[in-house]
């Protein structure tokens, strides 16, 4: 039976830390980036429809190449990939920067930038989830995760967020010219790491070969098969108030840029608790429970910010909603970590991660249109009842799944 051990801090080898620096320095120009992006897509355009486009402009790259692009990282060195990927968005964001202020950006210039922005996320965290198990034991996994977790949303949203709406206000290019620095520097880290282990690489068999075998291994494991339905619903519920969170902040709220900032990094501090406990939790509830529990948490939480009147409560329900969906992200990664073979990962992964990619994008869409059509509190209602029925209909067969495992 494979258990979740608290293993000590002197556990996690040096290359494990230096991908976590590296995570850090990325993530905390993401996070600035996460309140300038809808910032400055609100400059452009006060469209909900359009403004909702830009994060789904980030989401359209996982339908279109996470299944490809988890055969390259079984092919190909996965450190190199991720090194390729945060340059590539180094020169990116270079570009968004000069348009923010030159002021000769279009909403559709944005959008396609963002696409080929989403196109290097998509490399980068498929790569990113295979090459942990390369560097760190199985039973060290769960911690592992937890940590980085923590770490990114530390960086990418307390911190990030906090700054991202007061650098917009000095200049609308500082946040993004910031951000390309933070991905040009995590690249030198990465590059640095020497993986103790590598998993054995098939190189004979044709693509489309190597692409079938990823999605029928998914298909033919009733667990994951039944995790990534799950995860399907979740991800299209939850992104329902993603795109349009910005005008509801400030339009239903009365919130400015800065408070905006700081509403987000309030819900990022949430996330990074859930990062910091998954572990703990785990250990404490069972690995069964914490597939599970989250869900009437989040779910809870987003008919609140439906229902909501006042910036404290949506505060309180985001700081909620943040903890639940990392314990969730930390023991559904943990689960396939551990159960899908290392030459296997990326094309699996990417399979599992193609179809949650692709309801959030749909998700964030049909948020979009929701508000446009009727207001701005009703994809809140509509997502969270949506997050709660995937919970009462995957409750059991996930459980037994689990149980099957011995996890």
């Amino acid at each position: 039976m494979t258990e979740v051990v608290d293993a000590p801090a002197g556990s996690l080898p040096a290359a494990y830390w230096r991908q976590w620096l590296a995570s850090v320095i990325s993530n905390l120009g993401d996070g600035i980036n996460f309140v300038a992006m809808p910032l400055l897509a609100l400059s452009i355009t006060t469209d909900e429809r359009l403004i909702s486009m830009t994060t789904f402009a980030i989401f359209l790259p996982w339908m279109l190449l996470a299944l490809p692009i988890g055969v390259v990282v079984d092919r190909l060195d996965r450190q190199h990939l991720m090194m390729l990927a945060n340059l590539v968005r180094a020169v990116l964001f270079v570009a968004i920067a000069i348009g923010a202020v030159t002021g000769h950006l279009s909403i559709w210039t944005l959008f396609g930038l963002l696409v080929v922005v989403g196109s290097c996320e998509v490399l980068f965290d498929s790569s990113a989830q295979a090459f942990l198990p390369m560097i760190v034991e199985p039973v060290h996994l769960a911690r592992a995760n937890g940590l980085l977790s923590a770490a990114e949303i530390v960086a990418g949203s307390i911190a990030g967020l906090s700054i991202g709406a007061f650098l917009f206000d000095v200049s609308p290019g500082l946040p993004f010219s910031s951000n390309a620095i933070s991905f040009a520097l995590a690249a030198g880290l990465i590059l640095s790491i020497r993986p103790s282990r590598m998993p054995p690489f098939d190189l004979s068999s044709p693509f489309d070969q190597r692409l079938s075998s990823g999605l029928r291994w998914l298909r033919d494991h009733r667990l994951l098969r039944t995790l990534a339905a799950m995860f399907v619903l979740t991800n299209l519920g939850l992104m329902f108030g993603q795109g349009i969170f910005v005008k509801y902040a400030i339009d239903e709220l009365g919130l400015n840029n800065v408070e905006f900032g700081l509403l987000l990094a309030i819900t990022a501090m949430g996330a990074a608790s859930g990062g910091l406990i998954a572990y703990r939790v785990i250990d404490t509830i069972g690995l069964r429970p914490a597939v599970i529990v989250p869900y009437l948490v989040f779910g809870t939480a987003q008919v609140v910010i439906g229902l909501a009147r006042s910036a404290p409560l949506v505060a309180v329900a985001g700081f909620l909603l943040g903890a639940a969906i990392t314990v969730w992200n930390v023991v559904t990664v943990t689960v396939r970590q551990r159960l899908i073979p290392g030459e296997l990962f990326g094309r699996v992964n990417g399979a599992y991660r193609w179809l949650g990619a692709a309801a959030s994008a749909a998700g964030v869409a049909a948020g979009g249109f929701v508000a446009y059509w009727t207001n701005l509190r009703m994809p809140y209602l509509v997502g969270g009842a949506i997050t709660l029925t995937a919970a009462i209909i995957f409750a059991r067969p996930v459980l037994a799944g689990l149980a099957d495992e011995s996890l």
